[in-house]
């Protein structure tokens, strides 16, 4: 006959799935952060940076055309002192398109770049949240059963006491009695 269950604590258990219920609640809503941060990303890369860069180097090849016409011009006068300013105001202007060209660039390999480098490890994320949703809510409905079995069960063994004094004396009764040790030059044991 098998022994009773001695439950001793179900707060423990009801302490348990608290816990593990705010745990849930708390990585969700962090993994959904990391979700929508992955999609604000994109679309700050496509609608903010990479126009700007663009409208960036548009500005500043304009710039640059204007400097090197004042350049022109200011050779075409003979003016020594203003073909120096004039050609450092070009190699800044040079300077600063070639910036705006490598931000473009640079915005445009991260877009490229991006399904595999961030997408593909946000999929992961949407999996772990897939798994939270899906599988620890069932954790959590197996505690609700186990706890609600336990507390049934504590509760039949504490209205029944009787009933199990008299399994406990059954099964000490059905067990058989403990062997005693044999001496080993005895005839029983194996030489």
């Amino acid at each position: 006959m098998p022994q009773p269950a001695k439950v001793t604590s179900i707060e423990a258990l009801d302490a348990f799935k608290v816990s593990l219920i705010i745990y849930l609640e708390k990585a969700g809503r962090i993994l959904d952060e990391v979700s929508e941060e992955v999609v604000r990303t994109r679309t700050w890369l496509e609608t903010e940076r990479l126009p700007h860069w663009r409208n960036q180097v548009r500005k500043r090849a304009r710039e640059l055309a204007q400097a090197e016409q004042e350049l022109l011009t200011a050779r075409l006068a003979g003016m020594p002192e203003a073909i120096q300013t004039r050609r450092m105001a070009v190699n800044k202007a040079r300077l600063a398109l070639r910036e705006a060209e490598e931000g473009l660039a640079r915005v445009k390999r991260w877009m490229r770049n991006y399904e595999t480098e961030v997408e593909s490890h946000a999929k992961a994320v949407i999996q772990l949240r897939h798994s939270l949703g899906s599988d620890m809510s069932k954790a959590v409905a197996f505690l609700n059963g186990a706890t609600s079995t336990l507390a049934s069960y504590a509760e039949s063994a504490r209205l029944h006491p009787a009933d199990s004094q008299i399994a406990d004396a059954a099964a000490a009764a059905a067990s058989p009695p403990a062997e005693t040790a044999q001496h080993p030059l005895s005839d029983g044991g194996a030489r």
